[in-house]
């Protein structure tokens, strides 16, 4: 059997999977976007946060996992960016005190060697960073001069704190150039884990028509992690996101897994107003909001609820009925997913075959 071969029945495997977790899902992590709040105002922020906002209260938070009662999904903070959050500590503590495991993303800017010592009391077992480029690019990405160093004060004081923080990096057309002195720079300071992706046509990225990578800049970036993961003086690991059906060339090279889209059958995830959703990143549509955590049990919601992303959507389009990857690829990533045209806004074979990228 050749690799081609014994790859697409892996694939065709977890798709299998896929279709009995329509059935029967199983939630394994749940997001709380505790504030929609941000301290900065990034080009590419796929929620747009603002200055101002709004907050989950810790009530509302303890009443969603006290509605938790079989196996206990790792708990993901986020916003906005979660350290603005008032209470922050006090949910942290909460969570852990209730059993749960959690991690945080973070623009780090926030994070000073007090606070993360104080979140590593709090029980925060996991970190992920945005560090998008060096400073000038960073901070242009970010709209606000001197993310960049905040981000780096934040950083060491969380490996100070006796933490491992997974780097996430985003790139676009003003970025992709600095992939190795990034990489570099990670090592010195002693990263493990940094995961390098691209930029998303979600949220204000739709708004910046120069981000997107092009077909050739994104097969570079493919090209360059599966070099990174295969390299034996590479000692950090590179890896890339859990976004994007990747084809059979790419799916085990560039991450661990193959893919497969958890919106809704093992993802789940709670707005700062409370609205229950698959995923942070799928658009904010009204029709696909499956409650409130103020008026709803969590767990009924889940169970009972979730349609839209229990069933096949390539049903839809019919680009995806005439495609030979559909079955494995399953319409792609959900938050790429343009529902009112009932298409992907991205398609591995689009940008791995040089056709023009939406």
């Amino acid at each position: 059997m050749s690799v081609t071969d014994l790859k697409r029945s892996q694939l065709e495997a977890v798709a299998r999977h896929r279709d009995s977790l329509r059935v029967t899902p199983h939630l394994r992590w749940l997001f709380f976007e505790i504030t929609d709040r941000c301290n900065l105002n990034c080009r590419h922020c796929g929620s747009n946060c603002t200055a101002a906002g709004q907050a989950l209260a810790v009530s509302d938070i303890e009443r969603t996992l006290s509605s938790i009662h079989t196996d206990k999904p790792m708990i993901c903070l986020t916003g906005g960016e979660p350290m603005l959050h008032p209470e922050i500590f006090a949910i942290a503590e909460r969570i852990t005190a209730m059993g749960f495991q959690w991690g945080m993303t973070t623009n780090t800017t926030l994070i000073n060697d007090e606070t993360a010592s104080k979140l590593r009391a709090a029980g925060m077992a996991t970190v992920s960073v945005s560090l998008d480029g060096m400073e000038k690019t960073h901070d242009d990405l970010r709209q606000h001069k001197g993310a960049w160093q905040l981000a780096l004060r934040g950083i060491s004081a969380l490996q100070n704190a006796g933490f491992e923080p997974q780097i996430t990096t985003v790139l676009h057309r003003g970025n992709i150039g600095e992939l190795e002195t990034l990489y570099d720079l990670l090592r010195e300071m002693g990263i493990k884990s940094w995961r390098p992706i691209n930029v998303e046509p979600i949220g204000r990225a739709c708004e910046s028509g120069d981000m997107m990578l092009s077909n050739e800049q994104f097969a570079g970036l493919l090209g360059y992690i599966r070099e990174k993961r295969f390299d034996p003086k590479c000692d950090m690991e590179v890896t890339f996101g859990c976004s994007h059906y990747l084809g059979t060339d790419y799916e085990r090279m560039v991450r661990d897994h193959y893919f497969m889209c958890g919106a809704g059958i093992l993802t789940a995830s709670v707005r700062s107003n409370g609205d229950i959703c698959a995923c942070l990143d799928v658009e904010n549509r009204p029709e696909l909001i499956q409650g409130n955590i103020k008026t709803d049990d969590f767990m009924d919601v889940w169970n009972g609820r979730f349609r839209d992303f229990r069933r096949d959507r390539t049903e839809d389009c019919s680009k995806c009925l005439e495609c030979t990857e559909r079955y494995v690829c399953g319409g792609d990533s959900t938050h790429t997913w343009d529902f009112e045209n009932n298409r992907p806004l991205l398609c591995y074979k689009d940008y791995m075959y040089g056709r023009k990228v939406r």
